[in-house]
């Protein structure tokens, strides 16, 4: 495996959208900038770990810059713009919140723009593996999968940090979170089960992906299954029941549970996408 820099960049960023995504989502309205800041530095952090990650696979990252004249060709020119601008507007949103910058309306309004950036990097990003000798990855499931990682990091990361910070009532947006965890968990089964279905019926190359994913590489792809479905199908309810019951006690280890299991079975998933691939015509 000589894909580690990739597996970071591509799971960094993908949570960093989804934990702005969400939890601007929940709170929209929401009078705590404390909370607020806490989950943007998070968003923000990851999206720099990612890029950092991404400059050791470059080995020249200034040649990066080369490619932007390729926009309306080059799917990786796209990537890079995009980067640059949900990393912009993102720092931007961090100081908006910070230094309280105008309405909250306008804030709000500046938070809808960084996340359709970030939304749209996603799309572009699987594009870039859409188009490659790789028929492994050829397939719509490589899109599916990657809003999936980022929704299901997104949404379960803003829920253990508002359960671990909640103090009398329970904190708001906690039954939108569940809700949009599961449907992230459905979206992840659903994009491996058409993979799956697909490399069974492509050419030779996509075949001998499904043969390296059900021999060596079987008990990691199941892993990633199993942990993100304990997590989300199984961690979530249990946090949420024992905040609307406040049972506070223990909630930060079962909060970063929820967590690990989550970010451990979306890491496991993004080393079989990478270790299985096989080039076409070897």
């Amino acid at each position: 495996m000589h894909d580690w820099s990739l597996i970071l960049y591509t799971l960094c960023l993908q949570s960093s959208v989804g934990i702005y995504v969400a939890s601007r989502l929940v709170l929209w309205n929401a009078e705590s900038k404390e909370a607020r800041m806490r989950f943007l530095y998070l968003a923000l952090g990851l999206g720099i770990a990612g890029v950092l990650a991404s400059l050791t696979h470059l080995g020249y990252p200034l040649n990066a810059l080369k490619t932007m004249g390729n926009l309306g060709t080059s799917w990786l020119s796209r990537e890079i713009l995009l980067t640059l601008l949900f990393g912009v507007t993102g720092i931007a949103s961090v100081v908006l919140e910070r230094q309280e910058v105008g309405s909250r309306e306008t804030r709000n309004g500046w938070a809808v723009l960084t996340s359709l950036a970030g939304l749209a990097l996603i799309y572009v990003m699987s594009m870039i593996y859409r188009t490659t000798a790789f028929p492994a990855w050829t397939h719509v499931s490589t899109t599916l999968v990657f809003y999936a990682t980022a929704g299901l990091i997104g949404t379960s990361a803003v829920f253990a940090g508002l359960c671990c910070r909640t103090g009398g009532e329970e904190p708001r947006g906690l039954m939108g979170l569940v809700v949009g965890a599961m449907a992230m968990l459905a979206l992840q089964v659903m994009a491996l089960a058409l993979h799956g279905v697909y490399l069974g019926t492509a050419g030779p190359e996509a075949q001998a992906t499904a043969a390296l994913i059900a021999g060596e590489w079987s008990a990691l792809y199941w892993s990633q299954i199993v942990c993100i479905a304990a997590g989300t199908g199984i961690m979530m309810p249990l946090v949420w029941r024992r905040v609307a019951q406040k049972k506070l006690a223990n909630m930060p280890q079962f909060a970063g549970a929820l967590v690990a299991l989550v970010a451990l079975g979306e890491l496991a998933g993004r080393v079989v996408f990478y270790a299985t691939r096989v080039k076409i015509g070897l």
